[in-house]
């Protein structure tokens, strides 16, 4: 119930900080952009007055050249719909980019579009989401390579350092797209790299598009193969980093201990496991305990073995710490009993001790080094010793 409402806070805290995030994203470019906005559209509109002036051209004429620019628009760059700009055209379909420097005309091709995006995103992205993991692990193990060559003790690479790597990576790709766009496209950096970005994270706006200017889908083959070769591999480099700052964000949220529910459950379990003394060497063993209809058999060999309701617990305890092979038959025989019944899992907290420790441990005198569990284990296997030896000497 806990763990639900906690889910639960999470899920509104995080559609509360999306909604002030659109907030603070619509004020900011509001501030930004309206007045620009305002601004180019009084010059246009002075603009349309001086050239209907200029060449007395009626409102409707006027209106008319301007849908013929807007369509006449894609035909600039050449023709669009041969195999290379209809391969770049799928592109930006399966790939959710969306130009909008192209669209079909005919509705046999837009409804071959709808029917080819529902089956090639999802593949898309899941080829996306491999390709990205194959490179993570490449990455983490070329890193881990490097903490060996330089000699660091730790060479274990945690995800700040897969995040810190991806980032770089994602910089200097985009760094790469935009020195090349500039050049071919004749743009300047700045407005590269805004393409670059806005191609790789998919959002498209279509402002700024490649391959649009003099033919160049027909006249330049090798900037047409890196242009689509870019657009491929830079999207696998910026998925791979966004799969990492999404992964590093849950881990981030995930503050409950997995093993705490395991280690400390249980009622006598959990007691058990604080009465004895932790030490470096202790180290926490899972037991099969058997359900309490198993117990009988178990019962009867404790009676059988001549101990009572301490002595068999001691002689479980002893089969367990015991190094002799004399007690392994009994081992396998329980094992073999316990495996038809159902257990149930507890957790124990065992101290690892040497033989000569255990050696002495199990002496009569007063052993300063055994825990106090061993003592009184051995004083009880004492005391049954002798309850023998009196039965015997009455017989």
């Amino acid at each position: 119930m806990a763990a639900m409402k906690r889910q639960n806070v999470r899920t509104l805290s995080l559609i509360a900080c999306t909604f002030t995030y659109l907030l603070v994203g619509a004020a900011v470019f509001d501030a930004l952009e309206s007045d620009h906005e305002m601004r180019e559209e009084e010059k246009l509109k002075a603009e349309e007055v001086r050239i209907r002036g200029k060449y007395n051209i009626s409102t409707d004429d006027y209106r008319q050249l301007e849908l013929v620019i807007l369509q006449s628009e894609p035909h600039r760059a050449g023709v669009q719909w041969k195999f290379a700009g209809s391969f770049y055209f799928a592109i930006t379909v399966i790939t959710t980019i969306g130009y909008g420097h192209a669209a079909p005309g005919t509705d046999a091709g837009k409804a071959f579009c709808m029917f080819y995006a529902v089956l090639g995103i999802p593949l898309t992205l899941v080829m996306f989401q491999s390709l990205g993991e194959r490179m993570n692990a490449f990455v983490r193990y070329l890193l881990k390579r490097i903490k060996k060559c330089c000699g660091m003790r730790n060479t274990e690479v945690s995800t700040e350092n897969m995040v810190t790597v991806g980032f770089f990576s994602c910089m200097g790709t985009l760094c790469l797209g935009a020195a090349a766009f500039s050049q071919c496209e004749e743009w300047s950096f700045f407005h590269a790299y805004y393409y670059c970005f806005i191609t790789l994270t998919t959002i498209g706006f279509g402002d700024y598009v490649a391959l649009q200017t003099q033919g160049a889908l027909q006249r330049r083959p090798f900037y047409v193969a890196f242009s689509f070769m870019y657009i491929l591999v830079g999207l696998t480099v910026i998925g791979a980093f966004l799969n990492l700052v999404v992964l590093r964000f849950l881990t981030m949220n995930d503050d409950e201990d997995p093993l705490a529910g395991e280690v400390g459950a249980g009622g006598e379990g959990g007691a058990a496991a604080a009465a004895l003394p932790g030490a470096p060497a202790s180290m926490v063993i899972q037991v099969a305990e058997e359900a309490p209809e198993a117990r009988p058999w178990r019962r009867r060999r404790a009676q059988a073995g001549g101990g009572g309701g301490g002595g068999g617990g001691g002689g479980v305890l002893s089969r367990a710490l015991c190094p002799c092979p004399c007690y392994r038959p009994a081992l396998r025989f329980g094992r073999a009993k316990l495996a038809q019944q159902p257990v149930q899992s507890i957790s124990y907290r065992v101290e690892e001790l040497s033989p000569s420790t255990l050696r002495n441990s199990l002496r009569p005198s007063p052993p300063s080094s055994a825990s106090p569990g061993l003592v009184s284990f051995a004083a009880d296997n004492l005391q049954l010793t002798r309850r023998r030896r009196r039965r015997r000497k009455s017989i």
